[in-house]
């Protein structure tokens, strides 16, 4: 049931997807410190590479993260063609990237990593961000 965006971006089968709605007053920062908490929560022991969907750009031994927040709300977010790439090993484990139109904000993970850490990690920042959160 993932949506065609998320097959396009080659996630590995093995992993479902989930897809967030910012609220309509998010603003950058809280959408940065929201992306910075999870990541802390859910990316633990894994590397971080930012990758440009569609492009030969990546860029490893960075901690992608970085390039990752530094793009929300810019012109590579808009477009949806930049993501963060959650590795251990050789093995792709989580996967995140912005709809095209910047309103999305795409998950791919292992169901029990959504489950009990990138959810329960989203809900916890939300509720410090005064954000209302529903699950459908």
């Amino acid at each position: 049931m993932a949506p065609d965006v998320v097959r396009q971006a080659g996630l590995p089968r093995h992993l479902d997807s989930l897809t967030l709605q910012w609220p309509g007053n998010a603003n950058r920062e809280e959408k940065q410190r929201l992306l910075r908490f999870v990541a802390t929560a859910a990316g633990e022991g894994r590397t971080r590479t930012a990758v440009y969907l569609g492009k030969d750009e990546a860029e490893a031994g960075v901690d992608g993260l970085s390039t990752f927040l530094a793009a929300v709300d810019g012109d590579s977010w808009w477009l949806g063609d930049v993501a963060v790439e959650f590795k251990a090993g050789g093995t792709t484990q989580m996967i995140w990237f912005p709809g095209s139109d910047g309103v999305f904000l795409h998950i791919g993970a292992a169901a029990n990593l959504l489950d009990f850490t990138v959810i329960p990690a989203i809900h916890e920042i939300a509720i410090v961000l005064g954000w209302q959160l529903t699950v459908q």
